[in-house]
Protein backbone atom coordinates (compact mmCIF):
# COMPACT_ATOMS: atom_id res chain seq x y z
CA UNK A 1 0.00 0.00 0.00
CA UNK A 2 3.31 2.57 0.72
CA UNK A 3 4.70 1.51 -2.36
CA UNK A 4 1.22 2.77 -4.61
CA UNK A 5 0.91 5.57 -2.44
CA UNK A 6 4.52 6.84 -3.51
CA UNK A 7 4.20 5.98 -6.99
CA UNK A 8 1.33 7.82 -6.93
CA UNK A 9 2.86 10.78 -5.38
CA UNK A 10 5.50 10.40 -7.88
CA UNK A 11 3.12 10.54 -11.15
CA UNK A 12 1.33 13.98 -9.42
CA UNK A 13 5.04 15.24 -8.94
CA UNK A 14 5.41 14.55 -12.38
CA UNK A 15 2.46 15.61 -14.09
CA UNK A 16 2.50 18.87 -12.33
CA UNK A 17 5.53 19.71 -12.94
CA UNK A 18 4.94 18.71 -16.95
CA UNK A 19 2.18 21.71 -16.13
CA UNK A 20 3.84 23.84 -14.73
CA UNK A 21 6.78 23.29 -17.86
CA UNK A 22 3.75 23.52 -20.42
CA UNK A 23 2.55 26.63 -18.72
CA UNK A 24 5.72 28.45 -19.00
CA UNK A 25 6.35 27.41 -22.14
CA UNK A 26 2.75 28.52 -23.22
CA UNK A 27 4.08 32.13 -21.17
CA UNK A 28 7.24 32.22 -23.24
CA UNK A 29 5.31 31.57 -26.26
CA UNK A 30 3.04 34.04 -26.08
CA UNK A 31 5.50 36.44 -24.75
CA UNK A 32 7.44 35.71 -28.15
CA UNK A 33 4.30 35.98 -30.30
CA UNK A 34 3.51 39.63 -28.59
CA UNK A 35 6.73 41.13 -29.15
CA UNK A 36 6.14 39.36 -32.86
CA UNK A 37 3.21 41.11 -33.45
CA UNK A 38 4.53 44.64 -31.98
CA UNK A 39 7.41 44.36 -34.73
CA UNK A 40 4.89 43.13 -37.50
CA UNK A 41 2.94 46.27 -36.46
CA UNK A 42 5.47 48.56 -36.79
CA UNK A 43 6.76 47.69 -40.03
CA UNK A 44 2.78 48.33 -41.47
CA UNK A 45 2.34 51.32 -39.71
CA UNK A 46 5.88 52.28 -40.83
CA UNK A 47 5.25 51.09 -44.15
CA UNK A 48 1.85 53.29 -44.56
CA UNK A 49 3.59 56.47 -43.75
CA UNK A 50 6.33 55.97 -46.23
CA UNK A 51 3.99 54.60 -49.07
CA UNK A 52 1.78 57.79 -48.42
CA UNK A 53 4.83 60.34 -48.47
CA UNK A 54 6.00 58.58 -51.69
CA UNK A 55 2.30 59.72 -52.89
CA UNK A 56 2.78 63.18 -51.79
CA UNK A 57 6.61 63.15 -53.65
CA UNK A 58 5.27 61.90 -56.90
CA UNK A 59 2.69 64.49 -56.91
CA UNK A 60 5.30 67.01 -56.15
CA UNK A 61 7.56 66.40 -59.00
CA UNK A 62 4.56 66.35 -61.21
CA UNK A 63 4.36 70.25 -60.52
CA UNK A 64 8.03 71.65 -59.76
CA UNK A 65 9.50 73.29 -62.84
CA UNK A 66 12.78 74.12 -61.10
CA UNK A 67 15.18 71.09 -61.31
CA UNK A 68 17.21 71.88 -58.27
CA UNK A 69 14.14 71.37 -56.51
CA UNK A 70 12.61 68.19 -58.54
CA UNK A 71 16.03 66.94 -57.49
CA UNK A 72 15.08 67.12 -53.40
CA UNK A 73 11.97 65.50 -54.09
CA UNK A 74 13.41 62.88 -56.68
CA UNK A 75 15.99 61.81 -54.09
CA UNK A 76 13.31 61.93 -50.81
CA UNK A 77 11.12 59.79 -53.33
CA UNK A 78 14.05 57.19 -53.62
CA UNK A 79 14.45 57.30 -49.99
CA UNK A 80 10.88 56.24 -48.95
CA UNK A 81 10.23 53.61 -51.57
CA UNK A 82 13.41 51.76 -49.65
CA UNK A 83 12.05 52.23 -46.58
CA UNK A 84 8.70 50.82 -47.69
CA UNK A 85 10.04 48.02 -49.50
CA UNK A 86 12.03 46.98 -46.45
CA UNK A 87 9.21 47.00 -43.88
CA UNK A 88 7.28 45.29 -46.78
CA UNK A 89 10.17 42.38 -45.86
CA UNK A 90 9.68 42.20 -42.65
CA UNK A 91 5.74 41.57 -42.58
CA UNK A 92 4.55 37.74 -42.36
CA UNK A 93 2.64 37.89 -45.62
CA UNK A 94 2.58 34.91 -48.21
CA UNK A 95 5.79 34.54 -50.35
CA UNK A 96 3.83 35.71 -53.95
CA UNK A 97 2.64 38.50 -52.32
CA UNK A 98 6.53 40.01 -51.04
CA UNK A 99 7.36 38.68 -54.69
CA UNK A 100 4.82 40.16 -56.67
CA UNK A 101 3.53 43.73 -58.08
CA UNK A 102 3.43 45.87 -54.70
CA UNK A 103 6.84 44.94 -53.79
CA UNK A 104 8.06 45.15 -57.58
CA UNK A 105 6.16 48.37 -57.71
CA UNK A 106 8.08 49.99 -54.96
CA UNK A 107 11.50 49.07 -56.15
CA UNK A 108 10.92 50.47 -59.51
CA UNK A 109 9.56 53.89 -58.14
CA UNK A 110 12.74 53.86 -56.88
CA UNK A 111 14.72 52.94 -59.18
CA UNK A 112 13.18 55.42 -61.37
CA UNK A 113 13.54 58.41 -59.27
CA UNK A 114 17.27 57.71 -58.89
CA UNK A 115 17.57 57.62 -62.61
CA UNK A 116 15.62 60.95 -63.10
CA UNK A 117 17.84 62.57 -60.10
CA UNK A 118 21.07 61.62 -62.01
CA UNK A 119 19.58 62.80 -65.45
CA UNK A 120 18.56 66.27 -63.88
CA UNK A 121 21.86 65.85 -61.88
CA UNK A 122 23.81 66.29 -65.48
CA UNK A 123 22.20 68.72 -66.40
CA UNK A 124 19.23 67.47 -68.37
CA UNK A 125 15.57 68.11 -67.30
CA UNK A 126 12.39 65.63 -67.22
CA UNK A 127 10.57 65.15 -71.08
CA UNK A 128 7.27 64.78 -71.59
CA UNK A 129 7.03 60.78 -71.54
CA UNK A 130 8.93 60.68 -68.40
CA UNK A 131 6.02 63.07 -66.91
CA UNK A 132 3.49 60.98 -68.29
CA UNK A 133 5.20 57.90 -66.52
CA UNK A 134 5.53 59.73 -63.39
CA UNK A 135 1.97 60.50 -63.18
CA UNK A 136 1.41 56.97 -64.31
CA UNK A 137 3.24 56.01 -60.58
CA UNK A 138 1.26 58.80 -59.27
CA UNK A 139 -1.93 56.81 -59.74
CA UNK A 140 -0.99 53.81 -59.04
CA UNK A 141 0.89 55.21 -55.51
CA UNK A 142 -2.90 56.30 -54.93
CA UNK A 143 -4.54 53.29 -55.31
CA UNK A 144 -2.21 51.36 -53.04
CA UNK A 145 -1.87 54.41 -50.21
CA UNK A 146 -6.43 54.02 -50.27
CA UNK A 147 -5.65 49.85 -49.52
CA UNK A 148 -3.28 50.40 -46.64
CA UNK A 149 -5.07 53.33 -45.05
CA UNK A 150 -8.28 50.59 -45.29
CA UNK A 151 -6.34 47.46 -43.98
CA UNK A 152 -5.15 50.05 -41.27
CA UNK A 153 -8.56 51.00 -40.15
CA UNK A 154 -9.56 46.87 -40.24
CA UNK A 155 -6.61 45.79 -37.68
CA UNK A 156 -7.72 49.47 -35.76
CA UNK A 157 -10.93 48.40 -35.69
CA UNK A 158 -10.94 44.87 -35.30
CA UNK A 159 -7.57 44.33 -32.87
CA UNK A 160 -6.06 42.28 -35.96
CA UNK A 161 -2.76 40.46 -34.92
CA UNK A 162 -0.40 39.37 -37.33
CA UNK A 163 0.54 36.13 -36.15
CA UNK A 164 -2.67 34.78 -36.85
CA UNK A 165 -2.33 35.58 -40.52
CA UNK A 166 0.70 33.73 -40.08
CA UNK A 167 -1.30 30.69 -38.50
CA UNK A 168 -3.69 30.73 -41.45
CA UNK A 169 -0.98 30.41 -43.98
CA UNK A 170 0.94 27.42 -42.62
CA UNK A 171 -2.59 26.09 -42.10
CA UNK A 172 -4.02 26.42 -45.43
CA UNK A 173 -0.29 25.20 -46.67
CA UNK A 174 -0.62 22.06 -44.61
CA UNK A 175 -3.94 21.03 -46.42
CA UNK A 176 -4.69 22.69 -49.83
CA UNK A 177 -1.64 23.23 -52.72
CA UNK A 178 -0.74 26.96 -52.71
CA UNK A 179 -2.78 28.46 -55.65
CA UNK A 180 -6.05 27.35 -53.46
CA UNK A 181 -4.93 29.71 -50.27
CA UNK A 182 -7.41 31.66 -48.90
CA UNK A 183 -7.22 35.31 -50.19
CA UNK A 184 -5.50 37.97 -47.57
CA UNK A 185 -5.68 41.65 -47.61
CA UNK A 186 -2.23 41.31 -49.07
CA UNK A 187 -3.17 39.34 -51.58
CA UNK A 188 -6.18 41.26 -53.01
CA UNK A 189 -3.56 44.21 -52.96
CA UNK A 190 -0.91 42.24 -54.46
CA UNK A 191 -3.86 41.49 -57.59
CA UNK A 192 -4.78 45.31 -58.08
CA UNK A 193 -1.22 46.16 -58.60
CA UNK A 194 -0.84 43.51 -60.90
CA UNK A 195 -3.36 45.19 -63.22
CA UNK A 196 -0.90 48.16 -64.34
CA UNK A 197 2.17 47.87 -66.52
CA UNK A 198 5.67 47.46 -65.19
CA UNK A 199 7.12 50.48 -65.66
CA UNK A 200 6.00 53.31 -68.26
CA UNK A 201 -0.96 69.09 -42.96
CA UNK A 202 -0.60 71.81 -38.52
CA UNK A 203 -0.47 75.29 -41.60
CA UNK A 204 2.63 75.94 -43.62
CA UNK A 205 5.76 75.72 -42.68
CA UNK A 206 3.94 75.49 -38.93
CA UNK A 207 6.99 73.07 -37.32
CA UNK A 208 9.75 75.11 -38.36
CA UNK A 209 10.93 75.96 -34.70
CA UNK A 210 13.73 74.23 -33.66
CA UNK A 211 16.63 77.65 -33.48
CA UNK A 212 19.03 77.52 -31.32
CA UNK A 213 17.45 80.43 -29.27
CA UNK A 214 14.18 82.33 -28.70
CA UNK A 215 14.54 85.34 -30.58
CA UNK A 216 11.50 87.11 -30.04
CA UNK A 217 12.35 86.90 -26.10
CA UNK A 218 15.92 88.39 -27.04
CA UNK A 219 16.69 91.56 -24.75
CA UNK A 220 14.02 90.89 -22.46
CA UNK A 221 14.64 90.18 -18.43
CA UNK A 222 14.12 87.38 -15.99
CA UNK A 223 10.98 87.67 -14.12
CA UNK A 224 9.81 86.35 -10.72
CA UNK A 225 7.38 83.46 -9.82
CA UNK A 226 4.72 86.37 -8.35
CA UNK A 227 5.06 88.04 -11.88
CA UNK A 228 4.42 84.64 -13.39
CA UNK A 229 1.12 84.35 -12.22
CA UNK A 230 -0.10 87.82 -12.60
CA UNK A 231 1.15 87.40 -16.75
CA UNK A 232 -1.06 84.11 -16.73
CA UNK A 233 -4.02 85.98 -15.19
CA UNK A 234 -3.48 88.62 -17.94
CA UNK A 235 -3.20 86.30 -20.80
CA UNK A 236 -6.13 83.78 -19.66
CA UNK A 237 -9.73 83.87 -21.43
CA UNK A 238 -11.74 85.46 -18.39
CA UNK A 239 -15.73 84.72 -18.43
CA UNK A 240 -17.46 88.38 -18.03
CA UNK A 241 -17.74 88.77 -13.76
CA UNK A 242 -16.07 85.75 -13.03
CA UNK A 243 -13.09 86.42 -10.48
CA UNK A 244 -10.09 84.58 -11.03
CA UNK A 245 -6.74 83.24 -9.08
CA UNK A 246 -3.72 81.46 -10.09
CA UNK A 247 -1.69 79.42 -8.30
CA UNK A 248 2.19 79.35 -7.09
CA UNK A 249 4.03 79.14 -10.47
CA UNK A 250 6.81 76.15 -10.62
CA UNK A 251 10.02 76.29 -12.83
CA UNK A 252 10.10 74.14 -16.01
CA UNK A 253 12.96 73.57 -18.24
CA UNK A 254 12.53 73.39 -21.64
CA UNK A 255 13.54 74.76 -24.96
CA UNK A 256 12.31 77.72 -23.55
CA UNK A 257 12.56 77.54 -19.72
CA UNK A 258 9.25 78.62 -17.81
CA UNK A 259 7.22 79.19 -15.25
CA UNK A 260 4.26 76.37 -14.94
CA UNK A 261 0.61 78.07 -13.91
CA UNK A 262 -2.63 76.57 -13.15
CA UNK A 263 -5.61 79.44 -13.50
CA UNK A 264 -9.20 78.63 -12.39
CA UNK A 265 -12.09 80.74 -11.08
CA UNK A 266 -12.29 81.53 -7.36
CA UNK A 267 -14.42 79.22 -5.43
CA UNK A 268 -15.18 76.67 -8.43
CA UNK A 269 -12.68 73.93 -6.59
CA UNK A 270 -11.20 71.73 -9.43
CA UNK A 271 -13.58 72.44 -11.99
CA UNK A 272 -12.69 75.16 -15.27
CA UNK A 273 -8.72 74.83 -15.35
CA UNK A 274 -6.57 76.05 -17.43
CA UNK A 275 -2.49 75.03 -17.33
CA UNK A 276 -0.42 77.18 -19.05
CA UNK A 277 3.56 77.68 -19.46
CA UNK A 278 5.24 81.23 -18.84
CA UNK A 279 8.14 81.91 -19.92
CA UNK A 280 10.66 82.90 -17.28
CA UNK A 281 12.21 85.76 -19.79
CA UNK A 282 9.81 88.43 -20.45
CA UNK A 283 7.08 86.88 -19.21
CA UNK A 284 5.35 85.68 -22.47
CA UNK A 285 2.82 82.83 -22.27
CA UNK A 286 4.23 79.58 -24.22
CA UNK A 287 1.44 77.55 -23.93
CA UNK A 288 -2.31 77.73 -22.75
CA UNK A 289 -4.65 75.04 -22.36
CA UNK A 290 -8.60 74.63 -20.72
CA UNK A 291 -8.94 71.20 -20.91
CA UNK A 292 -12.85 71.17 -19.88
CA UNK A 293 -15.09 69.36 -21.97
CA UNK A 294 -16.85 70.67 -24.49
CA UNK A 295 -20.44 70.68 -25.23
CA UNK A 296 -23.02 70.49 -28.53
CA UNK A 297 -21.37 73.27 -31.17
CA UNK A 298 -23.38 76.61 -31.08
CA UNK A 299 -21.27 78.32 -32.80
CA UNK A 300 -20.24 79.03 -36.55
CA UNK A 301 -16.81 78.90 -37.67
CA UNK A 302 -16.64 82.64 -38.21
CA UNK A 303 -17.43 84.23 -35.14
CA UNK A 304 -14.68 81.91 -33.78
CA UNK A 305 -12.27 83.11 -36.10
CA UNK A 306 -13.51 86.02 -34.90
CA UNK A 307 -12.71 85.40 -31.46
CA UNK A 308 -9.50 84.21 -31.91
CA UNK A 309 -8.56 87.17 -33.79
CA UNK A 310 -9.99 89.61 -30.77
CA UNK A 311 -7.72 87.53 -28.54
CA UNK A 312 -4.25 87.77 -30.29
CA UNK A 313 -5.54 91.92 -30.39
CA UNK A 314 -6.07 92.09 -27.01
CA UNK A 315 -2.56 90.54 -25.81
CA UNK A 316 -0.80 92.88 -28.27
CA UNK A 317 0.18 90.37 -30.72
CA UNK A 318 0.23 92.89 -32.90
CA UNK A 319 -0.91 92.43 -37.01
CA UNK A 320 -1.72 88.74 -37.58
CA UNK A 321 -3.10 86.83 -40.98
CA UNK A 322 -5.08 83.77 -40.22
CA UNK A 323 -3.86 81.26 -42.70
CA UNK A 324 -4.81 77.47 -41.92
CA UNK A 325 -7.50 75.87 -39.30
CA UNK A 326 -8.19 72.56 -38.63
CA UNK A 327 -11.67 71.32 -36.57
CA UNK A 328 -11.79 68.45 -33.94
CA UNK A 329 -14.27 67.63 -31.71
CA UNK A 330 -16.01 70.72 -31.56
CA UNK A 331 -13.10 72.67 -31.71
CA UNK A 332 -11.17 74.82 -34.23
CA UNK A 333 -8.15 75.55 -34.20
CA UNK A 334 -6.67 78.44 -36.25
CA UNK A 335 -3.32 79.54 -37.13
CA UNK A 336 -2.37 82.82 -37.41
CA UNK A 337 1.01 84.28 -38.95
CA UNK A 338 2.81 88.03 -38.24
CA UNK A 339 2.26 90.24 -40.96
CA UNK A 340 5.27 93.23 -41.54
CA UNK A 341 5.38 95.70 -44.30
CA UNK A 342 2.41 93.70 -45.99
CA UNK A 343 4.18 90.35 -46.10
CA UNK A 344 2.89 87.25 -44.10
CA UNK A 345 5.99 86.18 -41.65
CA UNK A 346 5.19 82.70 -41.70
CA UNK A 347 7.81 81.20 -39.23
CA UNK A 348 6.26 84.01 -36.79
CA UNK A 349 3.28 81.52 -36.04
CA UNK A 350 0.54 81.50 -33.47
CA UNK A 351 -2.22 79.05 -32.94
CA UNK A 352 -5.63 79.57 -31.01
CA UNK A 353 -7.97 76.98 -30.36
CA UNK A 354 -11.75 78.00 -29.59
CA UNK A 355 -14.54 76.02 -28.31
CA UNK A 356 -17.55 75.90 -30.62
CA UNK A 357 -20.27 75.19 -27.54
CA UNK A 358 -19.50 78.90 -26.18
CA UNK A 359 -17.05 80.37 -28.55
CA UNK A 360 -14.22 80.99 -25.48
CA UNK A 361 -10.48 80.53 -26.21
CA UNK A 362 -9.60 77.42 -24.28
CA UNK A 363 -6.30 76.87 -25.72
CA UNK A 364 -2.86 78.88 -27.55
CA UNK A 365 0.21 77.79 -28.74
CA UNK A 366 2.90 80.61 -29.25
CA UNK A 367 6.29 78.91 -29.30
CA UNK A 368 6.77 79.54 -33.13
CA UNK A 369 6.43 82.83 -32.47
CA UNK A 370 8.01 83.33 -29.72
CA UNK A 371 11.38 81.32 -31.39
CA UNK A 372 10.87 83.46 -34.59
CA UNK A 373 9.43 86.84 -34.23
CA UNK A 374 11.79 90.51 -34.82
CA UNK A 375 11.70 93.08 -37.12
CA UNK A 376 13.04 91.52 -40.26
CA UNK A 377 14.88 93.43 -42.55
CA UNK A 378 12.88 92.48 -45.72
CA UNK A 379 14.35 92.94 -48.74
CA UNK A 380 12.86 94.27 -52.05
CA UNK A 381 11.75 91.42 -54.38
CA UNK A 382 13.92 91.84 -57.93
CA UNK A 383 11.17 89.90 -59.54
CA UNK A 384 7.58 91.19 -60.21
CA UNK A 385 4.33 88.89 -59.47
CA UNK A 386 4.02 87.72 -63.02
CA UNK A 387 7.94 87.23 -63.42
CA UNK A 388 7.65 84.69 -60.40
CA UNK A 389 4.22 82.87 -62.08
CA UNK A 390 6.06 82.49 -65.37
CA UNK A 391 8.71 80.61 -64.00
CA UNK A 392 5.70 78.10 -62.63
CA UNK A 393 4.79 74.62 -63.95
CA UNK A 394 2.52 75.11 -67.73
CA UNK A 395 0.60 72.00 -66.41
CA UNK A 396 -1.11 73.87 -63.03
CA UNK A 397 -4.13 76.40 -63.16
CA UNK A 398 -2.70 78.87 -61.03
CA UNK A 399 -4.37 81.55 -58.60
CA UNK A 400 -3.54 84.10 -56.00
CA UNK A 401 0.22 85.61 -55.79
CA UNK A 402 1.18 86.86 -52.57
CA UNK A 403 4.55 87.84 -50.68
CA UNK A 404 5.58 85.71 -47.99
CA UNK A 405 8.51 84.86 -45.89
CA UNK A 406 9.60 81.31 -45.53
CA UNK A 407 11.71 79.09 -43.42
CA UNK A 408 14.58 77.67 -45.69
CA UNK A 409 16.98 75.01 -44.17
CA UNK A 410 17.44 75.23 -40.59
CA UNK A 411 17.88 78.89 -40.05
CA UNK A 412 17.58 81.09 -42.84
CA UNK A 413 14.27 82.59 -44.51
CA UNK A 414 13.22 83.83 -48.19
CA UNK A 415 11.02 86.03 -49.17
CA UNK A 416 8.84 84.75 -51.70
CA UNK A 417 5.65 84.58 -53.52
CA UNK A 418 3.01 82.50 -52.51
CA UNK A 419 0.83 80.59 -55.88
CA UNK A 420 -1.79 78.55 -55.62
CA UNK A 421 -1.98 75.95 -58.37
CA UNK A 422 -4.70 72.87 -59.20
CA UNK A 423 -3.56 69.61 -61.50
CA UNK A 424 -6.78 67.86 -61.95
CA UNK A 425 -8.51 67.63 -58.55
CA UNK A 426 -5.13 68.42 -56.37
CA UNK A 427 -4.11 71.36 -55.26
CA UNK A 428 -0.55 72.85 -54.21
CA UNK A 429 0.86 75.88 -52.75
CA UNK A 430 4.14 76.63 -55.20
CA UNK A 431 6.56 78.97 -53.65
CA UNK A 432 8.68 81.16 -56.06
CA UNK A 433 11.87 83.26 -54.26
CA UNK A 434 10.99 86.93 -54.85
CA UNK A 435 14.86 88.11 -55.30
CA UNK A 436 16.45 85.38 -57.64
CA UNK A 437 13.20 83.81 -59.36
CA UNK A 438 13.72 80.42 -58.37
CA UNK A 439 11.08 77.57 -56.90
CA UNK A 440 11.83 77.05 -52.87
CA UNK A 441 9.64 75.03 -52.20
CA UNK A 442 6.20 73.27 -53.02
CA UNK A 443 2.83 71.53 -50.31
CA UNK A 444 0.57 69.70 -51.67
CA UNK A 445 -2.48 71.01 -49.66
CA UNK A 446 -4.79 68.18 -48.63
CA UNK A 447 -8.75 69.04 -47.73
CA UNK A 448 -10.39 67.08 -44.79
CA UNK A 449 -13.29 67.22 -42.99
CA UNK A 450 -11.85 68.72 -40.02
CA UNK A 451 -10.21 71.80 -42.24
CA UNK A 452 -6.70 72.09 -44.67
CA UNK A 453 -3.68 70.11 -43.92
CA UNK A 454 0.15 70.76 -46.24
CA UNK A 455 2.46 67.85 -46.73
Amino acid sequence: MRRWTILAAAGLLAFAAVGYWGYNQRIANRSLEVFLDNKYQRAFFDMTNQVQNLEVLLSKSMVVADPRLDLTYLMDLRQQAAFAQANLGQLPVYNDALAGRTSKFLTQVGDYADSLARQIGKGGAVNEKQWDTLNDLYQQSTELNRDLQGMQYKIAQNNYYFSELVRQVRKNLQHNPPENIERSDFQLLDERMQQYPALIYDGPFSEHLEQAEPKGLGGLEEISPEEAQNKALAFVFKKPGVEYHATEAVTTNGRIPSYRVEVMPVGEGNGDRTMMDIARKGGRTIWMLNSRPVGGETVDLETAKQNAARFLEERDFGEMQPTYSLRHENTATFNYAAVQDGVIIYPDLVKVSVALDNGEVIGAETSGYLMSHRERDLPAPKISQQQARAALSNRLEISGGRLVLIPVGVSEEQLAYEFQGKLGQETFLVYVNAVNGREENVLKLIETPGGTLTM
